[in-house]
């Protein structure tokens, strides 16, 4: 699979059944560490919501290879105080493979244009790949109450839009 090309784009409301797919082929370790809760089959409905965009207060995206969606990222807006909340998911088999880091990177770069400036999250004590993560973004605070982290990460200068901007240059 390293050699495999990856790319991220927009969501659609046609992702649904490769949405699915991803599901199945992910732990439900995995399931239960995004959405808080076991699924035994991601509902129909909570999968419509992570594809529902209007590509403003609300953004998805997946990341796609060999035709099938291996991640998928999206935040809501929250008011008017520039800040969003975001959630992340990759399947097992391209986890730690730079799959959330490119999928997080087009997210903020997104969000940012739209005038947000802060992400938020809530992360399970558990996940701590998503806790560094979230560690991409100079200034990320964490906070923890009933074993969950609320984080927050300043989108002002994350640490990969200086490298993306070294890689156009060159």
């Amino acid at each position: 699979m390293n050699d495999t090309q990856v790319y991220i784009r927009v969501a659609t409301i046609h992702d649904g059944g490769k949405l699915h797919a991803m599901f199945a082929r992910s732990s439900p370790e995995t399931v239960h560490l995004r959405f808080h809760t076991p699924y035994p089959e991601v509902p129909e409905w909570m999968v419509d919501l992570m594809l529902a965009a209007d590509h403003h207060d609300k953004e998805s995206l997946v990341a796609v290879a060999e035709e099938k969606i291996v991640g998928h990222a999206m935040y809501v807006r929250l008011g008017d105080d520039g800040e969003a909340e975001m959630a992340i998911i990759v399947e097992d088999d391209w986890q730690s493979m730079g799959v959330g880091k490119s999928l997080l990177s087009e997210l903020a770069r997104r969000a940012k244009r739209r005038g947000i400036e802060t992400f938020t999250a809530e992360v399970l004590a558990t996940n701590r790949p998503m806790l560094g993560l979230a560690d991409m973004f100079a200034g990320t605070h964490h906070t923890i109450e009933d074993g969950a982290y609320h984080v927050r990460m300043p989108l002002q200068t994350p640490a990969v839009f200086a490298l993306q901007a070294v890689r156009h240059a060159a």
